[in-house]
């Protein structure tokens, strides 16, 4: 009997040294502004999570995800990544908002952390401390051109209007906006910052004595939502198109705007809801098994999904490569991510030139492609085949 038991005891010795622990950590508005893409978005680094060590995904591997509401305050981003650098040894950080984001570059390059973040400032990713910072998808400001290149296509010497967001994130894709403006012929007539107001029925107006055939937003759906519904109500969304970033559009805008959002125009790298891609299924699947409701209806649960499903595969793959998982070998299995070797999980659209998700150490934007995609019958339809922008490296990178 006690040699039974003395049997038994080393077996689950044994099993517990052989299963190790790897950590991620994200901290990102949950609550507070912009929550309406953090709240979805963390829910699905959540879910993601559980669905990871449910398949084993990470052969050998626990993974422990430290998921934190930062209320979109910078300060409460730095102390949750410090917290974690002292106690859980993250192997990835999954960052959020823009500002935190630029703020925390220095800290990340120093301890050479990985982080993949939710922002798509085309900053975190030029120099200087940007070795470690990785985009999902494409940038704020390549997706802002493109959407004036498609401006351009329709209406040659269009006047257009930026109404963005009143933050770092907001201001983004101001800069390249501009160049690619005068590029393309267009007119910048004016350029407004709006964070959710009720009535925007002054900054309409004002934008309407200006000239402006369009608009072009860089914001979180909600603020958008209501500039479509008085657009609307005053009788101008014949008058004035309106088109918007990434985070402007999906579900979330259509169920806040209603009617108000047909014919809206979104850039988004991202597959919808009803497309019928390994990723997307998987949405669908954790989504209702993890009772999500409107946040699972949502293309920022795919976000979500796409940030920890890049950080699990690096991770499995450097367990596999290097028998170990830390900083180092996440970095290197990252960097390693293309050719024959890239991330094909069906978050995101191809290009015909391009995988869905490669990364080196000077391409540090995995998903090179985006569509265009418009509001029919309170839906989101594509209108492109998934295309990257020449001209934002043109006017952003010279090239």
């Amino acid at each position: 009997m006690k040699r039974s038991m003395l049997l038994v005891g080393l077996t689950l010795l044994s099993l517990a040294q052989a299963q190790k622990t790897v950590s991620l950590v994200h901290s990102g508005a949950i609550t507070g502004p912009t929550s309406d893409v953090g709240g979805p978005y963390a829910a699905a680094i959540e879910d993601y999570c559980k669905y990871a060590n449910e398949q084993k995904l990470i052969p050998g591997y626990t993974l422990n995800c430290i998921v934190r509401d930062d209320q979109y305050q910078n300060p409460n981003a730095q102390r949750f990544l410090e917290e974690a650098l002292d106690r859980a040894k993250p192997a990835v950080y999954l960052g959020y908002a823009t500002g935190a984001m630029l703020a925390l570059k220095s800290l990340i390059q120093e301890v050479k952390l990985v982080a993949i973040p939710a922002s798509a400032h085309i900053g975190l990713i030029d120099p200087p401390d940007n070795t470690y910072v990785f985009l999902p998808t494409s940038s704020y400001s390549e997706q802002v051109v493109a959407l004036l290149e498609h401006i351009a296509r329709e209406k040659k010497g269009a006047k257009v209007a930026l109404v963005v967001h009143p933050s770092a994130f907001g201001r983004a894709p101001i800069e390249d906006a501009r160049k690619a403006a005068a590029q393309l012929g267009l007119s910048i007539v004016d350029v407004q910052e709006n964070g959710g107001s009720l009535d925007n029925t002054a900054l309409l107006r004002n934008l309407e004595q200006k000239g402006a055939e369009y608009i072009v937003h860089q914001n979180v759906a909600g603020p958008v939502a209501n500039i479509l519904k008085d657009a609307k109500r005053l009788g101008l969304d014949k008058k004035i198109k309106q088109l918007g970033a990434i985070y402007t559009g999906g579900n979330d805008l259509i169920r806040l705007a209603g009617d108000a959002a047909e014919g809206y125009l979104w850039a988004s790298s991202y597959y919808t809801l009803e497309e019928d891609t390994p990723g997307m299924r998987l949405h669908r699947e954790l989504a209702a098994k993890n009772n999500r409701g409107v946040l699972g209806q949502s293309h920022n649960y795919t976000a979500g999904l796409l940030a920890a499903a890049i950080a699990v595969e690096a991770m499995k793959r450097a367990a596999q490569r290097f028998g170990r998982i830390d900083n180092a070998t996440f970095y290197d299995a990252l960097v390693g991510m293309n050719g024959p070797n890239a991330f094909n999980p069906g978050f995101v659209v191809k290009t015909a030139n391009s995988p869905e998700i490669d990364f080196t150490k000077s391409e540090q934007t995995g998903g090179e492609g985006l569509r265009v995609l418009e509001v029919k019958g309170g839906k989101f339809v594509p209108i492109t085949q998934p295309f990257t922008s020449t001209l934002f490296r043109k006017v952003h990178y010279g090239k």
